[in-house]
């Protein structure tokens, strides 16, 4: 079977693929005769042909690959235990030594305190002047910045209403003063009459019955004679009612001060008794002496009192200022701004204040008792309130629970719970513990008092 003994091409490529390798090359298998020389040509090799890697270069490569993988993470591992051991040798280093502060005694304020507050000025006396009777302005005499005395006219108002009751009352009056004289006359008779008619009673002259009706007749003018005393001064108040309505139609200045309004001109009509809307004839205000009311702050309350000096200056007089003096204060705080409301007087007897200005308001005030101040960094503040950490002569701190006033920014009052002559920590920090060791870093200085001077706009 010719098929069967013949090569395939692929044992033949093979054949010549070993041949090449060795160096020999087989000669042709002649099964049909002479075979003609075959020409020399390359040949794309196939994946079978390809030689097969060793099993010994795998397990060799992925050895290393875990080399390198089990370096990296020694060599990310190693820093991190020794960051760990050092943060440990610091934090039991810390645990062991003994915390430095640095110590202060306490700065007292001095007595003496200047406070600046603001202040509204307003007239000692003012007053709006309203009508009390209806009519018309007749005329006026005085107008805005005169200055009027006690008891001067200022307007005048046309009332011929009044005028004419006025007429009518006393008319009436005069009438019934005339019944009244004729019932005290009647009344007059009638008791003489019944006076002698008791006499004859005695001598059977009259009978009881005349003497019982001449009694009665004198009780009915008895009350004949008390009504017409009672109308007489009713009309007697009602001449009067009418003449004080005339008399207001001269309207006078009630208190020596300047006319700060005026707000009617002649003809107009005024209505008694101003309701809403109605505007005062006059608004009069006396100013020779000026009031100011200050709001004083609780923390000053109780050194603000009747008597105390101060001093007054305003914007419009740069470098002037006027004397003054504390007149009146309310007594209580309100309790919405926790002030104290205080009325301080300032003369201005040639007027160069005016009612209304704004002003400045400087007290010198003197405090039998200035509190101490500490450094804010030496408050310590959490749940068990407010405290400070102090020095014994042991060098061993110790917590102080304080009541502060007012607070300065840098430094803050201290009112209860220190003594001058405390060491106080100024750096107490979070390793700071009560009753535990310290090692004080510096010497305190001396306390010296220190000028406060307090401003609140």
């Amino acid at each position: 079977m010719e098929s069967a003994l013949k090569d395939s091409p692929r044992t033949t490529t093979a054949r010549r693929d070993e041949a090449k390798v060795s160096g020999v090359v087989p000669a042709p298998h002649d099964t049909h005769g002479p075979v003609a020389p075959q020409e020399d040509h390359d040949e794309i090799p196939t994946v079978d042909s390809l030689p097969k890697p060793r099993r010994s270069l795998l397990v060799v490569g992925a050895v290393l690959v875990v080399l390198v993988l089990a370096g990296a993470f020694v060599a990310g591992l190693l820093p991190h235990l020794h960051r760990t051991a050092e943060f440990d040798a610091e934090a039991a280093a810390v645990a062991n030594d003994v915390p430095g502060v640095t110590v202060q005694f306490p700065t007292q304020t001095e007595a003496n305190t200047q406070l600046d507050l603001p202040g509204s000025m307003q007239a000692l006396q003012e007053t709006s002047l309203f009508a009390r009777t209806t009519g018309y302005l007749k005329k006026w005499n005085f107008d805005y910045g005169a200055h009027v005395k006690a008891g001067e006219h200022l307007a005048e108002i046309d009332s011929p209403e009044v005028d004419e009751q006025l007429v009518a009352a006393k008319a009436q009056l005069v009438s019934d003063q005339a019944n009244a004289s004729k019932a005290d006359l009647d009344f007059t008779y009638v008791s003489t009459t019944a006076q002698r008619f008791e006499a004859l009673i005695k001598t059977n002259g009259v009978t009881p019955q005349e003497l019982d009706m001449y009694h009665a007749n004198m009780a009915k003018a008895r009350t004949a004679l008390a009504q017409a005393k009672a109308t007489v001064q009713a009309d007697e108040a009602n001449v009067k009612r009418l003449e004080d309505l005339q008399a207001f139609e001269k309207i006078t200045a009630p208190f020596e001060g300047t006319i700060t309004a005026r707000n009617y001109d002649v003809g107009a009509l005024i209505t008694a008794n101003g309701g809403t809307g109605v505007k005062p004839l006059f608004r009069l205000e006396q100013v020779d002496v000026l009031r100011v009311w200050v709001n004083v702050p609780q923390a000053y309350a109780t050194l603000v009192r009747p008597g105390l000096a101060a001093r007054i200056s305003v914007h419009e007089y740069p470098g002037k200022s006027f004397d003054a003096k504390v007149a009146h204060t309310a007594g209580s705080l309100d309790p919405s701004t926790r002030t104290l409301l205080t009325e301080v007087q300032v003369q201005n007897p040639d007027g160069k204040l005016f009612s209304g200005m704004f002003c400045n308001v400087q007290f010198h005030l003197v405090n039998p008792a200035p509190p101490l101040k500490i450094p804010i960094g030496a408050l310590i503040s959490d749940s068990q309130g407010n405290q400070v950490a102090v020095v014994d002569s042991d060098n061993v701190a110790h917590y102080r629970t304080v009541t502060l006033g007012r607070d300065y920014g840098t430094t803050v009052e201290v009112l209860t719970g220190l003594e001058k002559t405390d060491h106080v920590i100024t750096n107490p920090g979070q390793r700071l513990s009560d009753g535990g060791k310290v090692r004080p870093l510096n010497e305190p200085k001396p306390a010296t008092n220190e000028k406060t001077s307090a401003s609140t706009i």
